[in-house]
């Protein structure tokens, strides 16, 4: 059993930050910077395809060919040093991704064949996420990135059908909208939802850097943690599997 879990919010608002608690983890870091944290990730400087980005492959760059290795290589490597596979896998991100593949989509296509070939590049992503990773028990955390639009609130980023359906929104149990040093757990108009009764509508985030920055909190509350939160997630999961037949 296996947890996926969405984490939303505007650029820059500190989304990345909360991988740093994650246990066994392994990053795919596609979002245009270098990733910031002493933890196993691969960086993706640039994107070719979804197919390249899982498998890896020769491309061509100009007028040279350049050998890529993709996440499936990355995630043997860290099989080979630690003995084990990454328990849990997150994707630095999502929206990111989305955007390349829209971006490639226009550069190699026209008209019709445009929409055919982004549509093909979601599902391929959308397949890894749900049968190659949770399927074979790797929890998944997805890193979003929303925009705010006055008219409609929060709104996810993509193109087509899928945009239309709600994004990675739609796609999963449980999500998270991280503000200014805060997490909300549930309203669709946060892009947030939990099926986990205990969550607290908000939990602050404490503040490394400067811990007397941080809120202060009433008895009983605790500050956000990341890999609690999936944990929370998957004793859920299991308690509830002996209702599944």
């Amino acid at each position: 059993m296996a947890g996926k879990l969405l984490i939303n919010g505007v650029s820059g608002v500190g989304k990345t930050s909360l991988l740093q608690s994650l246990l066994n983890a392994f990053v795919i870091s596609r979002d245009g910077k270098n990733f910031p944290f002493n933890m196993p990730h691969m960086l993706v400087p640039a994107f070719y395809n979804m197919n390249t980005l899982l498998n890896g492959g020769t491309v061509g760059v100009g007028e040279e060919e350049v050998v890529v290795e993709g996440f499936f290589d990355k995630v043997e490597k860290y099989n080979d040093k630690f003995g084990k596979y990454p328990e849990t896998i997150a994707i630095d991100s999502c929206s990111k991704i989305m955007q390349d593949i829209i971006d490639v989509s226009n550069l190699h296509y026209t008209n019709f064949d445009i929409h055919s070939n982004i549509n093909k590049e979601i599902a391929i992503l959308t397949r890894f996420i749900q049968e190659d990773l949770v399927a074979n028990g790797m929890n998944v955390v997805m890193l979003n990135h929303v925009m705010d639009n006055d008219k409609k609130g929060l709104v996810p980023v993509g193109q087509g059908k899928f945009k239309d359906k709600g994004g990675f929104y739609s796609e999963v149990d449980h999500s998270i909208l991280v503000t200014d040093m805060k997490i909300k757990h549930r309203g669709v108009a946060n892009q947030a939802r939990t099926t986990i009764n205990e969550l607290p509508d908000i939990q602050y985030i404490e503040n490394i850097v400067d811990p007397t920055k941080s809120k202060k909190l009433k008895e009983g509350e605790t500050y956000y943690n990341l890999q609690s939160h999936l944990e929370l997630i998957l004793e859920t999961h299991n308690n509830n599997s002996e209702w599944s037949f």
